[in-house]
């Protein structure tokens, strides 16, 4: 199921995800994996491979795969890392940062099975972009 998480990204996840907003970030969750989106405007002066190139310098040496992603006007970031929160359970997680010439969407994936990784990988790829017609590129 699609969902709009802004006027810009939509997100397709099954339908048997929870959803709730926190802050300034949407959460989806499901016994055993957790989604975590934020969206951001891309600074004017930056442009988004310059965006990516700063996040991508301040990825953790603990990172287990860097992903790179290119898909029409967007381009992607991710990482894998093993996420270990105080007094819970070891999760593999995938962050992904995805970068259009005006706003970025970071989405956190938090796995308890280390099996749903391609799953999550799906849908970071899935992402769909609408351009903002107010803004031709």
């Amino acid at each position: 199921m699609a969902f709009q998480i802004t006027k810009e990204w939509l997100i397709n996840l099954p339908e048997e995800f929870e959803k709730r907003v926190e802050e300034d970030k949407i959460i989806f969750w499901k016994t055993g994996i957790t989604v975590i989106l934020a969206a951001f405007r891309v600074p004017e002066e930056t442009g988004k491979v310059v965006l990516l190139n700063r996040i991508q310098e301040k990825i953790p040496e603990n990172t287990l795969e860097t992903l790179v992603s290119t898909k029409g006007e967007i381009v992607g970031l991710g990482y894998t890392q093993i996420h270990k929160a105080l007094g819970e359970k070891n999760r593999l997680s995938l962050y992904t940062f995805t970068a259009s010439d005006t706003s970025c969407l970071q989405t956190a994936f938090y796995l308890d099975d280390p099996e749903d990784l391609p799953w999550a990988k799906s849908v970071w790829e899935g992402l769909v972009y609408l351009p903002d017609s107010d803004h031709p590129a």
